[in-house]
């Protein structure tokens, strides 16, 4: 049978922070806004996250699970709590808009039009709260031809050209949801600018941010440096052809050699090669040109190495280099260690976690993390009894959620060893 892990506080309730005393309600689940509530959380913001009844935000069954928590959730929703309303339900509809009188900022990424249907959408909760920020995440924006795609991050990553981007071969996705993140990040910046604006007595506003803008917001100062000019310029490449990463005799190490022509002859001293010499790299448009052959020659030289030895080497000589990780070395490189930049937390529950900290720490911040991320509707009564709602709906609620909890962990397979 499944644990159904509890909520654990570090540092108690007390939020500390540059958004200390602002309320975020969070209306979103997956990736983009919970990564945008997860940085205005971790900058000392209250962020209730709203979930729906049952099985709450899919997230929490994606990835690596272990005792009902998804891996990718307990990171995105660290230092929040989570309420259940069903906005389908009348009195559960009243408890939002009641709680929305009390809030800064709403986040929310349903698809374009849904709010509205709901009656969750910015023009009627404006009415009750006109300093309201609410912030919309979608995929394409909230109208055009692609305004009802149902989206996840891999159609971004076609519309803005990524994947022809990664191969000249065939179109290759990038292993990571970038846009998911990167539109995070986005909107909590935004958000964060229209507090400001509302602190100098503009008031609340509307924030429409879609994945696709951006993307291409994200992407255009170098993917696009060939695509900026619409008439003339000459074209010196593309900037990622300037990187590469080189075989060594027990893995893999980027070496930035090809981009000057001093670095360059530099790395052919070292090992008393005349490449340098070699009319087709002997500048860098030349080895731009030849650079998978380019590439070969260096690959014979660098397979002698160990990648230690091959970055000591580099270090040692001025010239840029770095150990491409495996993923589950990461955590140990020694920069990584020396910054304190990965959290090993000691759940309860779960056994050890690791989680990045935050890469900002404001003055009078605490220990990270404050709080684990919730099991579903655990904050209900806290946070709704704080806003003055009668303890026979808060009951209705918190038996609602036992009891979905409850088939939950009858459907969850038990950990594997």
């Amino acid at each position: 049978m499944m644990t159904i892990i509890k909520h654990y506080i570090f540092q108690g309730r007390i939020m500390s922070g540059p958004f200390k005393g602002i309320r975020v309600l969070e209306l979103t689940s997956t990736v983009s806004g919970p990564f945008a509530g997860m940085m205005l959380a971790d900058q000392g913001a209250e962020v209730i996250k709203v979930e729906p009844p049952g099985l709450g935000d899919l997230a929490r069954f994606m990835g690596t699970i272990k005792d009902g928590m998804g891996a990718m959730f307990s990171t995105l929703n660290r230092n929040k709590k989570c309420i259940c309303l069903d906005f389908k339900n009348d009195e559960d509809l009243a408890v939002l808009k009641k709680l929305v009188s009390t809030t800064d900022v709403i986040i929310e990424n349903y698809r374009p039009g849904i709010v509205k249907k709901l009656g969750i959408d910015y023009e009627t909760l404006a009415k009750i709260n006109p300093d309201l920020i609410y912030c919309s995440i979608s995929g394409y924006g909230q109208s055009g031809p692609y305004q009802e795609k149902k989206v996840y991050d891999p159609l971004i990553q076609g519309t803005v050209g990524i994947p022809n981007a990664q191969s000249d071969q065939f179109p290759e996705l990038i292993r990571t949801i970038i846009y998911d993140k990167v539109t995070g990040l986005t909107s909590a910046q935004a958000i964060s600018a229209a507090l400001f604006q509302r602190e100098r007595g503009e008031g609340g506003q509307y924030l429409p941010i879609s994945m696709m803008e951006s993307a291409l917001y994200y992407n255009w100062p170098d993917l696009m440096i060939n695509h900026t000019f619409e008439e003339g310029g000459v074209s010196l490449g593309e900037l990622a052809d300037l990187f590469e990463v080189y075989e060594t005799s027990d893995g893999a190490i980027v070496i930035i050699i090809i981009a000057a022509d001093e670095v360059f002859i530099n790395f052919c001293s070292l090992f008393e090669l005349n490449l340098h010499e070699h009319e087709k790299y002997s500048n860098l448009a030349s080895r731009l040109i030849h650079r998978k052959e380019l590439t070969d020659e260096i690959n014979a030289v660098t397979r002698k190495h160990s990648t230690s030895d091959l970055v000591s080497i580099m270090d040692k000589a001025g010239i840029s280099a770095s150990i491409c990780n495996q993923l589950e070395d990461v955590h140990q490189d020694p920069q990584v260690i020396d910054q304190g930049s990965i959290v090993t937390i000691d759940h309860p529950d779960l056994g050890k976690m690791r989680m990045p900290k935050p890469p900002v720490n404001f003055k009078g911040q605490g220990v990270f993390p404050r709080s684990l991320a919730p099991i579903l509707g655990h904050d209900n009564k806290e946070v709704l009894s704080s806003i003055g709602v009668d303890d026979d709906t808060i009951r209705r609620m918190e038996e609602r959620e036992q009891q979905n909890r409850e088939l939950l962990a009858a459907l969850m397979p038990t950990n594997q060893e």
